[in-house]
């Protein structure tokens, strides 16, 4: 029939149906767009077909005026409506609780804002920087953690120069916090990075004031604050914003290539007061002894002295009888242990008669036999 005939050889349609409705349709049916098959994406040249299609670049090729006589469902002003909408989302923000967000117009700084739902001027008109400024930072110097209770030396950072020419190696631990968010953001360019380098200056300076010795035994409290007062100072100085909270030292040691050598002087040093002590011991006993020997002598001294005084005293009231008292006293003491021989002038010697060794003997012999 004619209208099935499809080979137009007489019908002068060029190739089309016997109405001319389109290459070999019967009643002037378009063909139907290809569809995409399988998960490949479009092809590219069609993208690019229906991008010139959409802004009034179809039809320029031969085959395509049916396509271009459709209109676009996507039109420029509708394109650069959603292009200026997303343009605007980009000034909504969100700041949650404990942070502050800093915003500059034009690079420069222009207010602060806390938590909640915020808006701002678009980018590039208006940035924002959103800081948490009530959790407390920590920089560690001289190590660094590398597991559970597991840390590693850091020699560029813990090995320092004390007051007496020797090395410790030094462990600390800063915590802090923000306390002017607009000075933390932009006073310094790297505000962590100044911390942990104020801190290490800050640290060799106190240890560089001290002796060894007293850096790793009494000393540690007194290095702590001293590097937390000077740090404070230094960046309230450089205006950085930052309240430090704690300096922690960790661990303040000789190094362990000359660890034998240290441990041998505080033996020696340990000795050496150990000696001072014994020392000052028997000092002090020897000095107890000799003023305790000083007291007995003065004692004596100022009895005798009294008692010759009470003597004196008696020989001047009666001196006879005083006199006759010495010389009985004394001739006791001479005749107590001697054999006594008495002459008489006109019978010669005459034999002693000891007779109070007689009357005592008996006694004695009469008191041993009522023992028995």
């Amino acid at each position: 029939m004619p209208w099935n005939d499809q080979s137009g050889g007489n019908q002068g349609g060029g190739g089309q149906g016997p109405w001319g409705g389109g290459p070999r349709r019967p009643w002037g049916q378009q063909p139907p767009p290809r569809q995409p098959q399988g998960p490949q994406g479009p092809d590219l040249e069609d993208l690019l077909r229906n991008w010139r299609e959409r802004f009034g670049g179809g039809g320029g090729n031969g085959g395509g005026g049916s396509r271009g006589d459709r209109k676009s469902p996507f039109s420029a002003p509708l394109i650069i409506g959603v292009l200026a909408f997303g343009w605007l989302l980009t000034g909504v923000y969100t700041v949650d609780e404990g942070e502050q967000a800093v915003i500059t117009r034009f690079g420069d700084f222009n207010r602060m804002t806390g938590p909640g739902i915020h808006l701002h001027m678009p980018a590039p008109l208006e940035a924002r920087q959103v800081i948490n400024v009530t959790g407390q930072r920590t920089t560690e110097i001289g190590f660094s953690s590398t597991g559970r209770n597991a840390q590693t030396d850091n020699p560029d950072e813990s090995l320092m120069i004390t007051g007496d020419r020797n090395i410790v190696e030094v462990h600390f631990r800063v915590v802090y916090n923000i306390k002017d968010v607009a000075a933390f953001a932009y006073n310094l360019r790297e505000p962590d990075m100044a911390v942990r380098q104020v801190a290490e200056s800050a640290m060799r300076e106190v240890i560089g004031q001290r002796e060894l010795e007293p850096i790793i035994t009494t000393d540690r409290g007194a290095v702590e604050l001293g590097v937390e007062q000077l740090l404070q100072a230094t960046l309230d100085e450089y205006e950085a914003g930052v309240q430090v909270l704690q300096v922690e030292l960790l661990r303040a040691a000789a190094p362990g290539a000359v660890i034998q050598a240290f441990d041998d002087v505080v033996t020696a040093g340990q000795d050496a007061q150990t000696s001072i002590n014994v020392a000052e011991r028997e000092t002090a006993t020897m000095i107890a002894e000799a003023e305790a020997y000083r007291e007995r002598v003065v004692r004596e001294a100022a009895g005798e002295a009294q008692r010759f005084n009470a003597v004196y005293a008696e020989y001047r009231a009666a001196p006879q009888v005083t006199r006759d008292r010495l010389y009985l006293e004394t001739m006791e003491r001479v005749y107590q242990q001697g054999n006594l021989i008495i002459l008489d002038q006109r019978g010669g010697s005459v034999p002693y008669l000891p007779l109070d060794t007689m009357i005592r003997r008996p006694a004695t012999a009469q008191g041993g036999g009522g023992g028995q």
